[in-house]
């Protein structure tokens, strides 16, 4: 019985002291509830001035900088009562910021604007300055909702400007961090998240799995733009599906990042805006003139100050432009009109040819191209316009197999080289010709077997690109010679340019191979084309086949090419 007793008397104490221990610490939970009560309300207001630059008669605003003159002034956010959450009086003493007139409505992002916002700026322009500046408006529009918005970039490291940028702009007072989910917590409810775009491996998945979004920013775009569509994904959480974003960009010689840009600028849901630094009012305009005149190239200078797309230093398509002062350039849909005169033009090798194809064997892969000659409304150029509308291209497998694959689109897309009702090749069908690398004659699968017999019983005319004069053996085609005649139709010195890759009005171009090997393919230290060693990033297979289909047909027609 004592036993017993003591038992009960031991396990009160327990609970009273555990009572005890609880109501301490609610005490305490009070006190520091009395203490933030004096924290209750918090400043989140700001004072944007739009500002331009005004060496004669404005003011310097900031040491070192500029004088300016104001333009106009955003008075934004206001009191916030940490309580409710939301903004119930104006500022009594708002943060100062400044922008330029080209960052105003990019920071402003108003509704009547759309919904996505793509930055392509240059050295100096101010694009990671206005991403703390565009998430403080974001925070403002859902104020008092426990929602969430990121910043992304395409390195971790790279957040780290970020962070900068968003301690040069944001009070202390405004948000509480956590570096461990590397998260800002607003006060008004709002939570901004950094998230890098680096996957550390396959088996880890997307780095932009799990998340509910209102509203990105990613700094740097062109480096992460693969995991747009994952950024896109995330944005289900916005309301009405008002998901706003901002990517800021810098030119990047990308044959995939040159098709984000051009599907973006065709997109009603992105807005596509250039920012340069030479515009900036927080640049003194000598500092432009010293890097205009002390040695850097005009390429250079082109590409980092003007932000325009050069391509590489050593092109070896170097005449090749998707676009010259906003007009289609050597990608562009066959124009409204055209006349297809594929025929006509190839009627001295052959009745009814209606596609001519160029074909380059190789070990890893084949490649084949498909051309047509139209004719445009163009009074002072009669020549035809040569467009690839095409392209087959056969990894790791033999001729036989790539001369079927060729076959089975010539009939299903270009309706050549038909059969009759007796399943045998129609005489009335329309036929593609076949003009082929002249340097490689006989199959390694089929010793004794030259390419032309494989395409040939399949049906199609083949012939060599090139013939020795009086003979009908193939001759060897110059590669500079090639890449001259190539150039030359791509761009003459007149500005005229008769070769182009076909695309749909979103511009998906019809050879995207052909595509990357026009803006991607340069020379080597030794001024050497094509100098690239044979596997599967090798480029040179696609424009080589082009140039096998034209060369008879229009080196005659050209002035230099041997």
């Amino acid at each position: 019985m004592r036993r017993v007793l003591a038992i009960l008397i031991a396990a009160a104490v327990v609970v009273s002291v555990s009572s005890l221990a609880w109501k301490r610490r609610a005490i305490e939970r009070q006190i520091e509830a009395d203490a933030d009560e004096s924290d209750r309300f918090v400043d989140m207001g700001v004072l944007l001035s739009v500002v331009e630059m005004d060496l004669a008669n404005g003011l310097e605003l900031e040491p070192g900088k500029p004088p300016v003159r104001i333009v106009r002034q955003h008075r934004l956010g206001g009191m916030l009562d940490t309580w409710t959450r939301q903004i119930v009086g104006p500022s009594e003493r708002p943060r100062y910021w400044q922008c330029s007139v080209q960052q105003e409505m990019i920071i402003l992002h108003p509704d009547s604007m759309p919904l996505w916002t793509l930055v392509q700026g240059s050295e100096g322009a101010g694009k990671t300055a206005i991403i703390p500046k565009w998430a403080y408006c974001r925070v403002l529009e859902h104020c008092g909702h426990d929602r969430e918005t990121w910043i992304t970039a395409p390195v971790f490291a790279r957040l780290a400007w970020i962070k900068k940028a968003i301690s040069d702009d944001w009070d202390p007072k405004w948000f509480r961090w956590k570096e461990r989910d590397q998260t800002y917590r607003l006060r008004t409810g709002m939570t901004v998240r950094l998230v890098s775009a680096h996957q550390q491996s396959e088996s880890a998945g997307s780095p932009f799995q799990g998340g509910n979004i209102v509203a990105c920013a990613s700094d740097e775009l062109q480096d992460h733009h693969e995991r747009d569509a994952d950024i896109q994904a995330r944005g289900r959480a916005a309301p009405n599906g008002k998901f706003k974003r901002l990517a800021t960009s810098t030119f990047k010689d990308s044959t995939e990042w040159r098709n984000f840009r051009e599907t973006a600028s065709r997109s009603p849901d992105w807005s596509v805006v250039k920012l340069l630094g030479l515009e900036s009012p927080f640049v003194w305009p000598k500092h432009w003139e010293r890097m205009r005149t002390n040695g850097i190239t005009l390429r250079e200078y082109q590409r980092r100050v003007l932000a325009m797309d050069v391509g590489p230093e050593a092109q070896l398509y170097h005449c090749w432009a998707r676009s010259v002062d906003g007009v289609p350039g050597n990608l562009r849909p066959i124009p409204l009109g055209a006349v297809d005169v594929t025929a006509q033009v190839m009627a001295p090798w052959g009745r009814n040819i209606s596609v001519l194809i160029g074909h380059d064997p190789g070990k890893r892969q084949h490649v084949s191209m498909f051309l047509k000659a139209y004719q445009l409304a163009d009074r002072n150029d009669a020549r035809p316009r040569w467009f690839v509308v095409d392209e087959v291209t056969s990894p790791e497998s033999t001729l036989e197999v790539h001369v079927g694959d060729v076959l089975k689109r010539a009939r299903a897309k270009w309706r050549v080289n038909l059969l009759d009702f007796r399943g045998a090749p129609s005489a009335d069908s329309p036929i593609a010709l076949v003009r082929i690398d002249p340097h490689t004659r006989t199959s390694n699968a089929h010793p004794g077997q030259d390419f032309y017999t494989i395409w040939r019983k399949a049906g199609f005319v083949a012939k060599a690109a090139a013939y020795k004069p009086n003979s009908t053996d193939p001759t060897q085609i110059l590669k500079e010679s090639r890449f001259n005649m190539m150039n030359q139709l791509l761009c003459d010195a007149n500005g005229a340019r008769r070769l182009f890759i076909a695309c749909d009005d979103m511009g998906t171009a019809a050879a995207p191979m052909l595509l990357k090997a026009f803006e991607s393919m340069e020379r080597n230290a030794a001024d050497e084309g094509e100098a690239e060693a044979k596997n599967e990033a090798d480029l040179s297979h696609w424009p080589a086949a082009v140039g096998y289909a034209l060369w008879q047909i229009e080196r005659p027609r050209l002035v230099g090419v041997a």
